[in-house]
C-alpha cells in the first residue's frame, strides 16, 4: 500500500494534511493520535469510502474495513451476514473446482492455466481453504458461539452486533484489514483471540485503537497523526486548532516503545520552543533598548562639548551595530522558529464537591436480588460511602443491565434497588433530549447555569472548544459520549455508575480519567473491558 500526500477537508476545516506512508505485507500498523486528528477519516480514505481532496492511495489487493453499523435490516438473521462474508471465498473454491476439471481435460490450454493459477492465488489470499472451519472458530473466539445463527440482528445487543461485524470482516479475509476501535466490546477472551488472529494475518493490518494492551500485543509499527517533531512556523501544515493532523510521524516499533520515544521528543520540542521564546524576548528587548540609547543625548558636565559629542557618536555607533545584529538574529529566529508544541486536551478530573452527607451506616446504594429474565441473574450488592466496585464477567453476563437497573433507567423483573443519594450514570450508548442543541447549550441545561458558569464545558477538557458550538447531532459518537461524561464531571453525584468509561477517549484522556477516578471522593461502580485499567484496580470486584 502506498499513500502519497493525501489531504482532506470538510468545509473550512482541514482534517488531514500531506499524509504519506507505505505499508507492506506483514505490517501491523497502529494508528494513534488525539481525538479529532483524523484517524477514522484516514481509515475511510484507505477503504475507498471517501476520496481525498489531494494525493494518491494505491493498494493492489483487497481492502476491508470494520463497519460500526451492519448494513442489514434488523430482521436479517446472523447466518445471512456470515454467508455473505463467506460468499467470495466459496465462489473462488467453486471456480477452482470448475477450472481444475476443465484444465484436466485441456492441460495445454494457456488461458485455462492462467485462470486456474489466478484462482488458486486468490483462494490463498482469501484463506478460502479454511473458511468453513474459521466460521465456527470466529464465532466462538469472539464470544458469539452461544447465539443461534437464526437469531435476527435486531435481537442482538450493540456489542454483539459489532462483534458480528468483526467476525464477518475476518471471514472475508481482505488483504488489507482496517480496524477502528475493534476491541471496544470484547471481553478478555475475545480480545486475546483477536490479537492472535491479527498477529497471524497474512496481509496488512492497520488498526486505530485506544486499547494499549491490543496495540502492544499486535503492532509492529506506529503511525502518529499527532506528531511531536518540531516544525518551523513558515512550514507548519497545521494550525493551532487542536484536532487536525499536522502530518505523520512513523515509529518502527511497538506502542509502548513509541510512546516513550514520543514523550522524549515532545519534551525536547517544548524545551526548544521555550528557549527560542526566551531568546525572542531577549532580542526584542535588546532592540528596544538600543533604539532608546541611540537617541539619548549624553550630557556629562565634566567634559567639553566636542569630547561629549565624540563619545556620544561612538556609543551610538556601537549601540546601533548591536541593534542591527539583534534585528538580523531576530529575523533568522522568526523565520526558522519552531511552532508552538500542541496542547492536548487534558481531562482535569472531577470538580470539587459532589458529596452529600449520609449516615455512615446507611448504604448509598443497595440492590437486593435484582434480576431480569434472560439478561441478569439475581444479583445483590451494597455500596457504602467511598466504596469502589468493579463488575467483571463475559459479554452477556449482565453488567450493563445491572448498571442500568441501579441507575433507575431499567426496571428489574424482580428484586429492588434502594438509593439514598443522587446517582450519576454513563451508559455505553448515550442519547440527549434535543440533538439539535449545541454541545454548550446541552451542557448548560444539564448541569444548571451556576455550575456551567463556575465550570464551563471547555474546562472539562473533554471536548475541543471548536466543537462546543456544534449541534450534538453533528458530533461523533465519541464526542457525544465525552459530552455525557463532561456533564458528570461538572457536578458529580456521590455515586457514579460508569459503563466502559474509557471507550472513545484518547490515550491521553484515558490516563487522565484513571488518575481522576483514583482521587474521586465519591463511590463508584464500573464495568470495563480495559485490561490495563482493571490490572490497576484496588477496589472490590463483583464477578458476574
Amino acid at each position: 500500500m502506498l499513500v502519497d500526500g493525501i489531504s482532506q477537508s470538510y468545509g473550512d476545516r482541514r482534517v488531514l494534511s500531506d499524509i504519506s506512508f507505505a505499508a507492506k505485507t506483514g505490517d501491523r500498523i497502529g494508528l494513534i493520535g488525539e481525538n479529532g486528528t483524523g484517524k477514522s477519516t484516514l481509515l475511510r480514505l484507505l477503504a475507498g469510502s471517501e476520496a481525498p481532496h489531494t494525493g494518491v492511495i494505491r493498494h493492489p489487493g483487497s481492502v476491508g474495513m470494520l463497519a460500526q453499523q451492519l448494513p442489514y435490516s434488523d430482521s436479517v438473521p446472523v447466518s445471512e451476514v456470515l454467508d455473505d462474508a463467506q460468499r467470495s471465498a466459496l465462489d473462488t473454491l467453486e471456480q477452482i473446482e470448475r477450472l481444475g476439471a476443465d484444465f484436466a481435460e485441456q492441460p495445454d490450454n494457456p488461458q485455462l492455466a492462467e485462470s486456474y493459477a489466478a484462482a488458486l492465488e486468490r483462494a490463498e489470499h482469501e484463506q478460502a481453504w479454511s473458511v468453513e472451519a474459521r466460521r465456527g472458530e470466529m464465532l466462538t473466539g469472539l464470544g458469539l458461539g452461544g447465539i443461534p445463527t437464526s437469531t435476527q440482528i435486531g435481537h442482538l445487543s450493540g456489542g454483539q452486533r459489532l462483534r458480528l461485524a468483526l467476525a464477518a470482516l475476518l471471514l472475508e479475509a481482505p488483504h488489507t484489514l482496517l480496524l477502528d476501535e475493534p476491541s471496544n466490546h470484547l471481553d478478555d477472551a475475545s480480545a486475546a483471540y483477536l490479537e492472535r488472529v491479527l498477529r497471524q494475518w497474512p496481509g496488512i493490518v492497520i488498526v486505530a485503537s485506544h486499547d494499549r494492551a491490543l496495540l502492544d500485543a499486535v503492532t509492529t509499527r506506529i503511525l502518529d497523526l499527532d506528531p511531536v517533531t518540531p516544525v518551523p512556523q513558515v512550514t507548519a501544515i497545521r494550525s493551532d486548532d487542536p484536532g487536525s493532523a499536522l502530518g505523520l510521524r512513523a515509529w518502527g516499533m511497538g506502542y509502548s516503545a513509541a510512546r516513550e520515544a514520543r514523550r522524549v521528543e515532545l519534551d525536547l520540542w517544548r524545551a526548544q520552543f521555550d528557549a527560542e521564546t526566551a531568546e525572542h524576548e531577549s532580542l526584542v528587548h535588546e532592540i528596544e533598548v538600543g533604539s532608546r540609547e541611540v537617541n539619548r543625548k549624553h550630557e556629562s558636565k565634566s567634559e567639553s562639548r566636542i569630547t561629549r559629542k565624540f563619545y556620544a557618536d561612538k556609543d551610538a555607533r556601537v549601540t546601533a551595530r548591536r541593534a542591527r545584529n539583534a534585528r538580523v538574529r531576530l529575523e533568522v529566529l522568526e523565520r526558522d522558529r519552531v511552532r508552538r508544541p500542541p496542547e492536548p486536551l487534558e481531562f482535569r478530573g472531577f470538580s470539587s464537591g459532589g458529596t452529600e452527607p449520609t449516615s455512615d451506616a446507611t448504604p448509598l446504594l443497595q440492590a437486593n436480588r435484582v434480576a431480569l429474565e434472560a439478561r441478569l441473574a439475581p444479583t445483590s450488592l451494597e455500596l457504602q460511602t467511598g466504596g469502589r466496585i468493579m463488575l467483571t464477567g463475559p459479554n452477556g453476563s449482565g453488567k450493563s443491565t445491572l448498571l442500568a437497573i441501579l441507575a433507575g433507567e431499567l426496571e428489574p423483573g424482580e428484586g429492588e434497588v434502594e438509593r439514598h443519594c443522587r446517582v450519576g450514570y454513563l451508559p455505553q450508548e448515550v442519547s440527549f433530549e434535543d440533538p439539535m442543541r449545541t454541545a454548550n447549550e446541552t451542557y448548560r441545561r444539564a448541569v444548571g447555569l451556576s455550575v456551567a458558569e463556575a465550570y464551563p464545558l471547555a474546562e472539562t477538557g473533554l471536548l475541543a472548544p471548536r466543537d462546543s458550538d456544534r449541534a450534538v447531532a453533528a458530533l461523533s459518537v465519541g464526542q457525544r459520549r465525552r459530552l455525557a461524561l463532561a456533564i458528570l464531571v461538572a457536578d458529580p453525584p456521590p455515586v457514579l455508575l460508569l459503563d466502559e468509561p474509557t471507550n472513545h477517549l484518547s490515550l491521553t484522556l484515558v490516563e487522565e480519567l484513571e488518575e481522576a477516578l483514583q482521587s474521586f471522593e465519591g463511590a463508584l461502580i464500573i464495568a470495563t473491558h480495559d485490561r490495563w485499567l482493571r490490572s490497576r484496580w484496588n477496589g472490590e470486584v463483583l464477578a458476574m
